[in-house]
């Protein structure tokens, strides 16, 4: 009798997008009229959610409006404070330390949650209610304490509830940035000068791209071609060239393309360059997005 061939499998090594390394602190907040929270600066990000009514949050950068339904991000080491002024807000703050290269997207951005997120954020309050020490109001929190009998599993669930809360959010902006329109129509047969501009980036994908040849095609100047599609489309010629390619580099990304084959065929000057670009109009590096798509 022949001895059976062991069969051989191969494990596949999980691909990390976001990794929630620590939980800082998680509290909601119920804010009188005209509260105004003290200027902090932390090492671990931050995100605030407003559940009623609306806030302002101020940095560095100004005073922005964060209204019933939005999450706001607050990355590292940046100085910050809320306030409110005629309303009595409800928010909710996760803090927590991620070092998650993925997480430089969010820095300062303000989102709407949809309500698969919105699901997750309260699932995150609900599990730390029931495995720490929670108290109704204190802007003083610094430190988490475990109840006497926490939740099983309770912080664990709250780590992978906020990495799924992060990842969806990415997919879902990723979504909408590659659904994006840069031009006012794409109807094949259109005499619109930008349609025929973008019909032209189109078939140099795989070129390179010149601005003069265009020019020399369509027979007008530099200055009134690139003047009027920025009029039309609110973009320049040569972001939306890069946009179709970066487009482009995705779909041989999801065919498996090797990055360094990527920058060739779509005759980017370097692979760096190629990275540099494709993170410029997706929020990600292409080692990112395709993790993020095997997610």
């Amino acid at each position: 009798m022949e001895a059976q061939q062991t069969k051989k499998f191969y494990k596949h090594k999980i691909a990390n997008l976001i990794s929630v390394r620590k939980i800082v602190t998680v509290h909601y907040q119920r804010l009188v009229k005209g509260y105004r929270s003290e200027e902090e600066r932390h090492d671990f990000w931050e995100i605030i959610y407003a559940d009623k009514g609306e806030i302002f949050i101020v940095t560095p950068a100004g005073k922005r409006l964060l209204k019933k339904g939005e999450l706001c991000f607050l990355q590292p080491n940046l100085p910050h404070y809320v306030a409110c002024e005629q309303a009595e807000p409800n928010i909710f703050i996760v803090s927590f330390e991620c070092r998650s290269e993925s997480m430089r997207y969010f820095a300062e951005k303000i989102l709407p949650a949809p309500e698969s997120c919105r699901a997750l954020l309260q699932t995150v309050m609900s599990e730390a209610m029931q495995t720490f020490h929670i108290p109704d109001f204190d802007p003083a929190l610094n430190k988490l304490e475990l109840l006497e009998r926490p939740n099983l599993g309770g912080e664990q669930v709250i780590e992978n509830s906020l990495e799924l809360l992060l990842i969806y959010l990415l997919r879902r902006e990723n979504e909408q940035n590659a659904a994006q329109t840069f031009f006012v129509s794409k109807i094949e047969t259109s005499a619109d000068l930008q349609d025929e501009i973008v019909r032209y980036l189109s078939a140099c994908i795989y070129k390179k791209f010149s601005l003069e040849e265009l020019c020399n095609r369509l027979h007008y100047g530099k200055t009134y071609l690139c003047t009027r599609f920025k009029q039309a489309t609110g973009k320049s010629i040569y972001g939306v060239y890069l946009h179709l390619k970066t487009d482009e580099a995705k779909k041989l990304i999801r065919k498996g393309v090797p990055f360094a084959d990527v920058a060739d065929k779509l005759r980017f000057h370097s692979l760096p360059h190629f990275i540099a670009v494709f993170k410029k109009h997706t929020g990600m590096t292409p080692k990112e997005y395709r993790s993020s798509i095997h997610a």
